[in-house]
């Protein structure tokens, strides 16, 4: 710069020094706790060590979700969580909110949170140790955005069951589980889920060794069976497959949050063909769907160059589809399933036909 006017340059370097020192408070006020993540803000209050059901030490978070979109969002359909420590991804686990409760103290990530919103969650992993750092990466669910977390559990407290529970709004209305009342006591609802389920399963948007099968459907059966502590498994087989030699098994959790009176049924491990399942790879949710006594399933198959989507769609066995179109009804509707259950036959461990 020319010093010509040196009024000028005094002027110009007083408001560059303001200029930089209210950046510099900016960057001090900036709240590490505070993530922006996409159209999502997540807010850490706190973290504890608590039991899981298995007796494992789990890792609780405490997390402000507030929804920046302009339509409801749970923070289960919107974020992704890849927590690490000793460079190992941590499970999910389910902890419950009292040693008689069947409610997890996760329950919260499900429900709706209005726009402009924000809902108390909590999230829990199992521990590897209790003194290593775990790094949690929080990413949204569909686009790039991410922001991270670091906590040493060596400095948490340890709780038990009833200390730290619930979910609350922030801010009013935000949080909606709309219809989420359940059907009666945690039996009636284990009773509506437990049994043997018939349907069909497509693949979609298939690529690599899958690609000629794009659309191709077929019938397929199954079985869910989740205890009293709403841990279970769901076994599924379709034509080319049998009972003890399933296409699926998963390990699934139960939770009465949902938008509907039969809660949501939420993978947690297992396999479907060749490929692992893991925590909310599945959210299945009957209150979704246009028609009553229907679970939908869907998915995402990847290996390598191979890919496809996939929908699986399943009612208990022995009920009718009258209710809707031919085209929507399993393929061997007629002429396998309807004789059978019109024989008043339980489900066979095998569809054979032809």
């Amino acid at each position: 710069m020319k010093r010509t006017r040196w009024l000028s340059a005094i002027l110009a370097a007083l408001m560059l020094f303001s200029l930089a020192a209210c950046g510099k408070g900016d960057d001090e006020a900036k709240d590490p706790n505070l993530l922006q993540i996409g159209d999502y803000t997540l807010l850490y209050k706190d973290a504890c060590i608590m039991e899981d059901y298995a007796g494992e030490d789990a890792i609780v978070l405490t997390l402000d979700f507030t929804n920046n979109t302009q339509k409801n969002a749970a923070y289960i359909g919107s974020i992704v969580e890849f927590p690490v420590q000793n460079q190992q991804e941590l499970e999910f686990t389910a902890v419950y909110i009292s040693a008689d409760s069947d409610k997890m103290v996760s329950d919260g990530q499900m429900m709706d949170v209005a726009p402009g919103e924000t809902l108390e969650i909590k999230t829990a992993f199992v521990l590897k140790d209790m003194t290593s750092e775990v790094e949690i990466r929080f990413e949204e669910l569909i686009g790039d955005k991410s922001a991270s977390l670091t906590i040493d559990p060596s400095t948490l407290k340890k709780e038990t069951p009833g200390d730290s529970t619930g979910t609350s709004v922030v801010g009013g209305k935000g949080a909606t589980a709309e219809g989420s009342s359940t059907v009666g006591s945690g039996e009636t609802l284990l009773d509506w889920w437990n049994g043997d389920w018939y349907g069909w399963w497509m693949m979609t948007g298939c690529s690599g060794y899958y690609e000629d099968m794009e659309g191709d459907w077929w019938d397929i059966c199954g079985t869910i069976d989740i205890g009293d502590d709403n841990i279970g498994t769901v076994v599924l087989w379709d034509e080319d497959y049998t009972k003890d030699d399933p296409m699926v098994s998963a390990s699934v959790s139960l939770s009465e949050a949902g938008t509907g009176e039969y809660g949501t049924m939420m993978s947690e491990g297992g396999w479907f063909t060749d490929i692992d399942l893991g925590h909310a790879d599945w959210i299945v949710d009957p209150g979704l769907l246009d028609y009553e006594d229907m679970i939908h399933i869907d998915g995402y198959y990847e290996n390598g160059d191979d890919a496809f989507f996939y929908d699986i769609y399943l009612r208990p066995w022995g009920t009718y589809w009258d209710d809707m179109d031919a085209e929507d009804q399993p393929y061997y509707y007629d002429d396998w399933y309807l004789p059978l259950i019109g024989a008043g036959k339980s489900m066979p461990d095998s569809i054979s036909v032809g």
